[in-house]
């Protein structure tokens, strides 16, 4: 149990703290990575007294008050200021009393510190040890070391009839936002959408997201750690000293913080507007995602929804908070979960409005964001009952023109035929086709593998014998193959040597999966040519991430051609919201009057961007700026290192702004 477990079922059980003020501590310690007492005293729920003689009953060693007698010189050069905080220790002095050298520590109970204090002190002193808590060390250290000034509280007693006069505020002054210092942060977090929910949280708090790392091998590259105060970690996914920290070499000194689930700190703070509601956005994303993991065809309708959607917001020049309400009707809409989410979020963009006006008629009362929608899910069911009606532009236009009792304005149609443009000039890239090819008996469209398969955005193909596969993959290869196999089961072994023996299927991923009594026969199918050898019972998530990776690492090796185009035709602006939509990974390069740059997009986020000696937002937004000359998009799998973290939204909005007024004064 860590010390901070140990303090708050202390406090809990001697009633020391309410449930709630402790949930409260807690929230506010792992936004801002703190300890728990460091929140309790940032909150001012207890003072450095409380705390320390809380630690003296939870360790059964002495608290004594730090911040009254200033330490000696001595004391201070015994232990100096770079060890006092890599140890969070605090010199009291020399006691005559007991012979004995004291040293106020956080964690007494700490074997690593106290044997390094051990280690530094010479021979002949004895040490004692008394505890303190963390925020009155750190008080004590500016104090002493630092040369912070001391200001004791005063407790004023006032007269029964004293009053304060506060002045007016100014009503066009907001509050500034009160963070306890800058923090930089290096986020571990699998999921794209739980990511973005804990980013916009956490900009909310004032903390710095440095980079966002997938795995934990990701996480020992990014040199970024090294300038971090701390590491944030998906606790449900990877638990606390897990087996995962055995794959991590961090070499540093921040902190690794758990979390759990995504909640709003906001401590009666003012918080902007862009990053709450990017969280709460994300939020939703990430509940629908799960809540319809098992329903593959209505999870990519709703996907498909929220795109469109969005693209054409954007297209439409809608605000912020308009753009904001259309995507989040689109995620609440057509699920169960989606209603019950809909009645329960307090919102300012009125979505019950929105999603119920979201039928397919249109006319000069409804909401333009009820009008965008409509036209979506109008589209949307027209594409699912009636596909070729839609072959074409044509098409689109005379079906979606002529339905209802009254069809769209003209600039909604035409905003949305150009969205669709544009998608189909993009269609393929930044996308692993993610194909994968299933064959061995017992496998069914409701077995856990393929729906698990298929709800990471996998297209999965049955067979029930490897004599039939040949057929199955030469007219469409997949992009990987798993294979059942047992002792009496021996064909996918010849199948697997017989695709690695062929030129146009050689590179093609195969993974065998087989009973937990066949593990003799991963020598024989390795030789054959697999990648992998995966006995059951076996974990669907960590299958779907290996196939994942496999496939990543053949598309690098074989990189797809891109689609080229003339800036003129297609606005930089047009392209980067159609792939960033889409959650692509790719590389935009633009060319302009012989000025040449790349944006980079890993999962519909920008994150990095460069043009000659600009890097950064800097870059990107001149990137924006060009009006003529060529782009290149490509799919791209291995990224530069993160220098741009804010949320594509928001780049987006500023760069159209920023193109606005150089548009008024002349200059583009």
């Amino acid at each position: 149990m860590d010390r901070n477990e140990k303090l708050k079922r202390y406090l809990l059980d001697t009633g020391r703290l309410a449930q709630d003020q402790v949930a409260r501590a807690e929230d506010y310690a792992l936004t801002m990575n703190l300890s728990l007492d460091e929140s309790i005293a940032f909150l001012q729920l207890m003072d450095y007294s409380a705390l320390g003689k809380s630690w003296e009953e939870i360790y059964g060693i002495p608290y004594q008050p730090l911040l009254e007698s200033p330490c000696s010189h001595e004391a201070k050069q015994a232990i100096p200021l770079s060890l006092a905080e890599r140890l969070m220790v605090f010199p009291i002095g020399f006691d005559s009393t007991s012979q004995s050298f004291l040293v106020a520590m956080d964690d007494p109970t700490d074997e690593t510190k106290t044997g390094h204090l051990a280690r530094v002190l010479p021979s002949h002193i004895k040490l004692k040890l008394l505890v303190a808590s963390r925020p009155e060390i750190m008080e004590a250290i500016g104090i002493n070391y630092k040369g912070k000034k001391y200001a004791p509280k005063i407790e004023v007693q006032l007269p029964e009839e004293f009053t304060i006069s506060i002045p007016k505020k100014d009503k066009n002054v907001e509050p500034a936002l009160q963070v306890r210092g800058k923090k930089k942060a290096v986020v571990l977090e699998p999921d794209l959408d739980r990511y973005r929910a804990i980013r916009g949280l956490l900009k909310a708090e004032g903390v710095e997201i440095t980079a966002w790392v997938q795995t934990p091998k990701e996480l020992s590259r990014e040199k970024k750690i090294q300038s971090s105060d701390m590491i944030l970690v998906n606790g449900e996914k990877y638990r606390p000293g897990g087996p995962w920290t055995k794959e991590v070499s961090l070499g540093a000194q921040s902190p690794i913080v758990s979390f759990y689930y995504p909640r709003a700190m906001l401590l009666g703070q003012e918080h902007p507007y862009g990053a709450v509601s990017e969280a709460l956005i994300s939020l939703v994303a990430f509940i629908i995602k799960k809540a319809l993991k098992k329903e593959p065809q209505r999870l990519e309708e709703t996907i498909a929804r929220v795109r469109y959607c969005k693209l054409l917001s954007l297209k439409l020049g809608l605000t912020p908070a308009q753009v904001d309400a259309v995507v989040l009707a689109a995620w609440l809409s057509g699920s169960h979960i989606g209603d019950i989410l809909a009645r329960s979020i307090d919102t300012p963009y009125a979505l019950g409005e929105i999603i119920s006006s979201g039928d397919q008629t249109f006319g000069p009362s409804k909401r333009i964001e009820a009008q965008v929608l409509s036209l979506v899910n109008k589209y949307l069911e027209i594409k699912k009952v009636q596909p070729e009606a839609l072959k074409d532009i044509d098409g689109i236009r005379t079906n979606l023109g002529k339905r209802g009792d009254r069809g769209p304005t003209r600039q909604l149609l035409e905003s949305f035929l150009h969205v669709i443009r544009d998608e189909g000039l993009l269609r393929g890239i930044g996308e692993e086709k993610r194909s994968i090819l299933i064959i061995g008996e017992g496998f069914n469209l409701s077995s856990d593998v393929v729906l698990c398969l298929q709800s990471d955005g996998f297209k999965v193909s049955l067979l029930t014998h490897p004599s039939e596969a040949m057929e199955k993959i030469a007219p469409s290869p997949p992009d990987a193959v798993l294979c059942k196999i047992s002792t009496t089961q021996m064909a996918g072994v010849q199948l697997c040597a017989m695709l690695r023996n062929h030129s146009e299927f050689s590179q093609i991923p195969f993974f065998f999966l087989a009973p937990s009594d066949s593990q003799s026969l991963a020598t024989e199918c390795l030789r054959a040519g697999a990648d992998d050898f995966i006995t059951e019972p076996f974990e669907p998530d960590l299958l779907v991430l290996k196939l994942s990776r496999a496939i990543s690492a053949r598309a690098q090796r074989h990189p797809k051609k891109g689609i080229e185009g003339s800036l003129e035709d297609m606005s930089a602006m047009d392209i980067i919201q159609s792939v960033a939509t889409g959650d692509k990974n790719v590389k935009i390069t633009l060319e302009s009057n012989g000025q040449r740059g790349n944006i980079f997009i890993r999962d519909g986020q920008i994150i990095h961007a460069e043009a000659g000696v600009l890097i950064g937002q800097e870059a990107f937004f001149h990137l924006m700026s060009f009006q003529s000359g060529e782009f290149k998009v490509v799919s791209c799998s291995s990224f530069p290192q993160q220098t741009i973290h804010a949320s594509t939204m928001s780049l987006l909005m500023e760069g159209a702004r920023l193109l606005d007024e150089a548009s008024a004064r002349g200059e583009v």
